[in-house]
């Protein structure tokens, strides 16, 4: 038992000396056994008591500032009071212990000066002086077997504090705790307590503020976050502008965009009209990836094995040509293409031939003075881009076929999309 108190002694006092604040705390302590004896039998009725308990101790942060450690000695009391109806017996118990408590308290909410938290905690309890009542004779509870072993706590609970000044908190608290032996006794008693406490917390930090006020190692401090705080409130306020900025450009961004994009609708639409007797199979027109693709099968456009235009093909593409002069901002890449079945016409390729033929349309479309000719650029595929099997008569004839690509000049709208 010495040898506890003496453990229990330097574990309150050796850390003091890093201590940030002192905690006095006083109040009731409603306790109830739950008691059997070494037969295992409950004893019935017992019923709590009202009794109270003293704590001083030290507090500090614990690895955050809002968690906070707790070592304390207190002297608390615990009792209860019972009957056998069927014996007519009459107990009662009264018992005084010291303790040592270790507790973590976790400050959750802040509001203005007041701080709520959480608790939670440990003691080692020993008894100082006790007595048990049966009936009316009094015994000693250190002769008694159930009370030679000292007991622990396991505790929780919830408390407000309210800060007065720098140096003095006031608070109180709620704490539930039950016991257990630390050694085999004859019985088994556990203590059931709430405790409600009002206590107060002084201040005995090197740092706290003074009369005078903070000292200058405090003063420094928080210059120096005022100036960092200062810098970070200027960045803050330049990126808000920023942001309304750049707000702002990607709305003008997307209209422009949207409008990109019903031009294209708009050309796709009138290429459409211009060629309306040609379509069908023979002719195909589309938008892909922000292109206009107008695919026309060679028949339409040329006579057989010939890069010459034909009278029907002037036509169609002389009503393009009138589209193409109405929209200047359009590239224009005419395609030639071919089945894969040699050229049966001299020393010419199938390459050859579906550059001429490309190459003739862009002659014809130049004859349009509306049309810049810069816009025309010819390109000859022949057989290997193919769009359809080779194998079948009906595949070779949609792989003999002109694509005109239309782009829009969107140097401008990829610039504003990249950036």
């Amino acid at each position: 038992m010495r040898l506890l108190l003496l453990l229990s002694f330097l574990f309150l006092t050796i850390p003091a000396a890093i201590c940030q604040e002192l905690s006095f705390e006083g109040g009731k302590t409603i306790s109830a056994f739950d008691y059997k004896n070494s037969m295992g039998e409950p004893l019935d009725n017992l019923q709590s008591s009202n009794h109270t308990y003293l704590s001083m101790g030290y507090r500090r942060t614990f690895f955050t500032d809002r968690l906070f450690i707790n070592l304390s000695g207190s002297f608390n009391e615990y009792g209860a009071i019972g009957s056998d109806v069927a014996f007519d017996n009459y107990f009662e118990w009264d018992l005084s212990y010291l303790a040592a408590n270790l507790a973590f308290d976790y400050e959750f909410y802040k509001p203005g000066n007041f701080t709520f938290f959480v608790k939670v905690g440990a003691s080692a309890d020993f008894l100082i002086q006790g007595t048990q009542t049966l009936n009316n004779q009094v015994y000693n509870a250190f002769d008694e077997e159930d009370f030679k072993s000292a007991v622990y706590f396991l505790k929780g609970g919830l408390g407000m504090q309210y800060k007065v000044s720098d140096n003095l908190t006031i608070f109180n608290q709620y704490m539930y705790g039950f016991s257990k032996a630390f050694s085999v006794v004859q019985g088994d008693l556990k203590i059931k307590t709430h405790n409600f406490g009002l206590g107060l917390l002084i201040n005995i930090s090197k740092n706290r503020v003074t009369s005078g006020g903070v000292d200058n190692a405090q003063l420094e401090a928080l210059r120096k976050e005022l100036e960092a705080n200062s810098i970070k409130l200027k960045e803050l306020e330049e990126n808000s502008k920023i942001i309304v900025l750049l707000k702002e450009d990607n709305q003008a961004k997307e209209i422009e965009i949207s409008q990109k994009e019903e031009e294209i609708k708009v050309i796709k639409t009138s290429i459409s009209n211009a060629l309306l007797p040609y379509k069908g199979t023979d002719l195909n027109v589309e938008d892909r990836e922000g292109k206009v693709y107008i695919t026309l099968e060679n028949d339409v456009i040329f006579t057989s094995g010939s890069s010459k235009i034909s009278d029907e093909g002037k036509k169609a593409l002389q009503n393009l040509g009138e589209v193409l002069a109405n929209n200047p901002d359009l590239s224009v890449l005419i395609e030639g293409h071919t089945d894969n079945i040699p050229f049966e016409g001299g020393n010419i390729s199938n390459r050859d031939l579906s550059l001429k033929r490309a190459t003739a349309i862009v002659d014809l479309l130049s004859k349009n003075e509306q049309i810049n000719p810069k816009n025309l650029v010819a390109a000859g595929i022949g057989e290997f881009d193919p769009i359809a099997d080779n194998s079948t008569e009906e595949g070779r004839a949609k792989n003999r076929r002109i694509e005109i690509v239309l782009t829009p000049k969107l140097k401008k709208l990829i610039e504003i999309i990249k950036n």
